[in-house]
């Protein structure tokens, strides 16, 4: 399968920063093997698109409400996203998680709903310090996947991403050594294979993010179970995120 770079800029950059972080991508990308993701803002979401357009770099919401256009107010629908050629949907990232209540039950909801429209699904897995601390790492993992991917068939299961994040290592500059890293996704590949089949657990990406950058991805990427990166400050400035390629 192929590497997955994946920018998630977050509540971050004003629309002329976001424009030219886009152009810089743009100007800046040579021919390359992996899938290039990222993930502005909502509002940047027309002027990055247009910027990338026919570049290959994919575009994707942080966001979206698993319901037809209805009255959500301050929600993003499926069907609006798409008008800007997005092809990607953030699930359960860790920030929505603790800020926003959004849990296992409401992710399986969104999951569901955006394979049904042919959206693609990149589902933020990953533990706190406390938990990892207490040793109940990969209980968290399971439950998250378990609950998360609940009632969905081996065939839309291969149709979804992963991406692991330890939530202590989200922003703070702390990382995950590659072994940790590799140790968790290998039991995420596992756990995969026990919910489904060796076959469909060898379709599904698993990145992994926390702190990734120029100086430490491939370390992490040459790990046989870390299959791309979902990454967060080194995605705001061009030079570092075209470093990650």
């Amino acid at each position: 399968m192929k590497t997955i770079i994946a920018g998630n800029w977050k509540m971050n950059l004003n629309l002329e920063s976001a424009k030219e972080l886009a152009a810089g991508i743009k100007n800046g990308l040579k021919s390359t093997v992996h899938e290039i993701l990222v993930f502005p803002s909502d509002l940047h979401v027309p002027a990055v698109a247009d910027i990338l357009k026919d570049t290959g770099v994919k575009i994707g919401v942080q966001n979206f409400y698993p319901s037809a256009p209805a009255a959500f107010t301050g929600e993003t629908s499926v069907e609006q996203a798409r008008d800007f050629g997005v092809t990607h949907l953030l699930i359960g990232h860790s920030e929505r998680r603790q800020f926003l209540g959004e849990d296992n039950k409401f992710c399986n909801e969104k999951i569901i709903f955006a394979i049904a429209e042919k959206m693609t699904p990149v589902y933020c897995i990953g533990e706190t310090l406390e938990e990892r601390e207490a040793g109940k790492t990969m209980d968290v993992v399971k439950k998250q996947i378990t609950e998360g991917l609940a009632g969905i068939s081996a065939e839309d299961a291969s149709k979804i991403v992963l991406a692991y994040e330890p939530v202590w290592a989200i922003g703070t500059g702390k990382v995950a050594t590659p072994e940790q890293a590799e140790e968790v996704h290998e039991f995420i590949r596992e756990h995969l294979t026990s919910m489904y089949n060796e076959s469909v657990s060898g379709k599904i990406p698993v990145l992994y993010g926390g702190s990734v950058k120029p100086d430490n991805i491939q370390s992490l990427m040459a790990k046989e179970n870390i299959n791309g990166g979902l990454v967060g400050g080194a995605s705001l400035v061009a030079d570092s995120f075209l470093a990650l390629l």
